[in-house]
């Protein structure tokens, strides 16, 4: 045997050796690690869902206490024409609804499955009838149909009086498809997260992709007392039945998965929710097959190394690979830098509120001083509006930066169309003030009355397109015309705003609706430095698109502008709106506001009352206690939650009213809200009245902080008036 020969066996042979338990090593490792990576996404898997599905648990929850808010007061003969109202606006959520008194009998009830008068004298009504709200698991109606039912106390303060006569007591039963779950399950769930399930208490399957197991009610701790495939399974069960929390490696229906597991936050039915994954899913037998490849690869090369001693057949193999990390990573950069300007718009934006309310209450509490000088008082008046109008340039960063993360969402819900034009129209006309303007509303002879779609969001739009309009007409007139054109289950919603403004360059149309731009503002530059903004046709076009819908402009410079806008509703019936109500659009009047000098608003005098605000925030505290002082009361200040829990707790001293920031570093405000109210458990914590102060505060979520136990809600930065009513509304009445 040659040298040459021996030397290539030999080289061969470490080669193979080293091949081989480096592949073998490898392999074990990499097992190891993704498995526990696994696990670990998992668990953070099964986390945001609990978050997720809670959310959706709490909007059924307040859902249906505001259809027993409704219903309040009603007289039982009228009842069933409440509910239907009630059941056709909340027909995404509830199938029926039913009013039982406390001997189980149905007082009235609307919708396709009621709830049967066994439920409402079993363990779920029972418990409603002691105050609780209570969301039962899945049951299968006559029909074949799984349903849930929600129980709701009609009255909830009636069972916090224990004198009060129990047989009295009514409650309200809500029917939800048994798919709803799985359908907010089906919305979460993303390429890669895994198998997402919720079960109850007993083992039963109440939600999931696999929509088989939920209309069968399937139970792995029955099916394996006849399968015994599903033992590992059962076992995995009972843990989360008994109200574990934990990630597993277990073998189901022999495939072998890894499973995450967390009870249900909102639940006091004891459900649970799961994330399970299959190890064949995961990057496990890619990353072995592409260690085995490489050990070859290795090999191989190490032969023809040893045979010909030649490197060069493994040089082009590792410029490949190098190009192509090189785009992974150029791809990677691209990606990295979209994902980090859409978080620095939303960092830079929240980081910009907190001193922006401090500018704008600082200058709103200055220009509430009498011996304020005019001059003075015309500067901080155009300080307060320039940090109004950078306030609402901030929620439109903000808005672009939701949209390019996918945050941002459409939410429809039916309307009044006749309803939503005059609202619209009166929140912008006056921008008119004492300007020579004649507005105009031009409404089709047959706009529909109602219409499915985000009104919010449509306002949006409109509010936009009808300040720009009014803000850039020295004098003439503003004309809103509005139509509706019939395209299948849908309406095309078209409005037109015209006016006789200045007017923009024809070069410049194309440009206004790009990110960031200004050149909708130029036109007018020299008129009103403080109110350019650039972004908000961007965003209004963005949000069109949402829809959708299109938006176009015509414009001649020095005569006018007109935009049309296009956004798809969802068509409900044939009913327009009346001649009556088509003639009060046609003849809507601006009138001028007077405007309110803030200096000479007269107080009531309150001084026997003493307050409480809580703010982690010493410049936020300082503004609100300047804003209190004029009224003459005692004011108190706390920089958290639970500071304010424990001096409600003591009861000294005794406050008339707390103003609490809703967002605090520790405890925040809905937290110490709801200790106080239902923790404490005396008549002072549970009626004395507690505003919140909030930066985040939209249209139509005022409801929300109602149900959180707030009595009102006030937005930062504070506005004189605002507070002035919310003082005689909740305090001076009371003193």
């Amino acid at each position: 045997m040659s040298i040459r020969i021996k030397v290539f066996l030999i080289i061969t042979v470490i080669i193979l050796a080293i091949t081989a338990s480096s592949v073998i090593i490898s392999i074990s490792s990499a097992q190891n690690e993704i498995i526990k990576t696994l696990e670990s996404s998992m668990q953070s898997v099964a986390s945001v869902a609990n978050e997720y599905i809670s959310g959706e648990l709490d909007s059924l929850i307040v859902d249906a206490s505001a259809v027993v808010q409704a219903l309040q007061g009603i007289p039982i003969e009228d009842l069933r024409m409440v509910l239907i109202e009630q059941v056709a606006a909340y027909s995404d959520s509830f199938m029926a609804v039913t009013i039982f008194n406390s001997l189980g009998r149905a007082e009235a009830s609307y919708g396709s499955i009621p709830t049967p008068e066994d439920m409402a004298l079993g363990e779920y009504g029972q418990q409603a009838f002691k105050g609780q709200r209570v969301i039962s698991s899945t049951r299968l109606a006559p029909s074949g149909v799984p349903v849930f039912h929600i129980f709701v106390p009609m009255d909830e303060s009636f069972y916090q009086n224990e004198r009060q006569d129990r047989s009295r007591s009514r409650i309200a039963a809500f029917t939800v498809p048994g798919m709803y779950f799985s359908n907010k399950v089906k919305q979460f769930q993303l390429r890669g997260t895994g198998n997402i399930a919720i079960g109850d208490r007993e083992g039963t399957i109440l939600a999931n992709v696999n929509h088989d197991w939920v209309t069968r009610r399937v139970n792995f701790l029955d099916l394996v007392k006849k399968d015994g495939r599903y033992e590992d399974t059962a076992v995995i069960i009972r843990r989360m039945t008994s109200g574990e929390a934990d990630a597993n490696r277990f073998t189901f229906d022999n495939v072998d998965a890894v499973t995450a597991f967390v009870p249900l936050t909102t639940s006091d039915q004891g459900w649970f929710i799961t994330v399970t994954a299959p190890i064949a899913e995961s990057p496990f037998y890619q990353v072995r097959n592409l260690i085995i490849i490489s050990g070859l690869i290795f090999m191989g090369l190490g032969m023809l190394a040893a045979a010909i001693a030649s490197g060069s057949i493994a040089k082009p193999f590792y410029q490949v690979r190098k190009q192509n990390a090189q785009l992974i990573e150029m791809g990677d950069a691209l990606k990295a830098a979209e994902t980090a300007k859409t978080n620095f718009l939303a960092n830079m934006s929240f980081d910009m509120r907190a001193p922006l309310n401090a500018v704008i209450g600082l200058s709103e509490l200055s220009l509430t001083k009498k011996d304020v000088s005019a001059d003075v008082k015309g500067y901080l008046e155009r300080i307060y509006r320039s940090g109004v109008s950078l306030m609402n340039v901030i929620g439109e960063l903000l808005d672009i930066s939701n949209m390019e993360s996918g945050k941002f969402g459409i939410m429809p819900a039916e309307y009044d169309l006749c309803g939503f034009i005059r609202e619209t129209a009166n929140a912008n006309v006056t921008h008119i003030g004492s300007k020579p303007i004649t507005f105009r509303i031009i409404p089709d002879e047959k706009l529909p009355a109602r219409l499915v779609g985000d009104t919010l969001r449509i306002k949006q739009i409109y509010n936009n397109l009808l300040t720009n309009a009014i803000k850039y007409t020295k004098a003439g007139t503003v004309e809103w015309r509005i139509s509706a054109e019939r395209d299948g289950d849908s309406v095309w919603l078209v409005s037109s705003f015209t006016d006789t403004g200045v007017g923009i360059k024809p070069e410049d149309i194309e440009k206004l609706f790009i990110d960031y731009n200004s050149s909708d503002a130029a036109r007018v530059r020299s008129r009103n430095q403080e109110e350019v903004s650039g972004l908000g046709l961007a965003l209004t076009k963005k949000i069109a698109a949402l829809m959708g819908g299109t938006i176009t402009a015509e414009s001649a410079l020095g005569k006018g502008s007109t935009f049309t806008v296009r956004i798809k509703q969802k068509y409900l019936n044939d009913d327009i709106i009346n001649t009556e109500d088509l003639g009060s659009l046609k003849n809507f009047k601006y009138t001028e506001e007077k405007h309110v000098d803030k200096a000479s608003l007269q107080r009531v005098q309150l001084p026997k009352v003493r307050v409480l605000v809580v703010d982690d925030i010493d410049l936020n505290l300082e503004i609100t206690q300047g804003m209190l002082k004029p009224y003459g009361m005692t004011i108190d200040c706390l920089a958290s939650g639970q500071e304010a829990v424990n001096v409600i707790r003591r009861g000294e001293p005794r406050y008339d009213a707390i103003f609490m920031s809703r967002w605090m570093a520790e405890m925040d405000g809905k937290e110490a809200v709801r200790i106080i109210r239902n923790e404490i458990g005396n008549d002072y914590a549970k009626n004395i009245p507690i505003i919140a102060l909030t930066s985040t505060a939209v249209i139509g979520n005022k409801d929300i902080f109602l149900s959180l136990g707030f009595q009102d809600v006030l937005s930062k930065p504070l506005d004189v008036l605002h507070l002035d009513a919310v003082i005689n509304t909740w305090i001076a009445k009371r003193a």
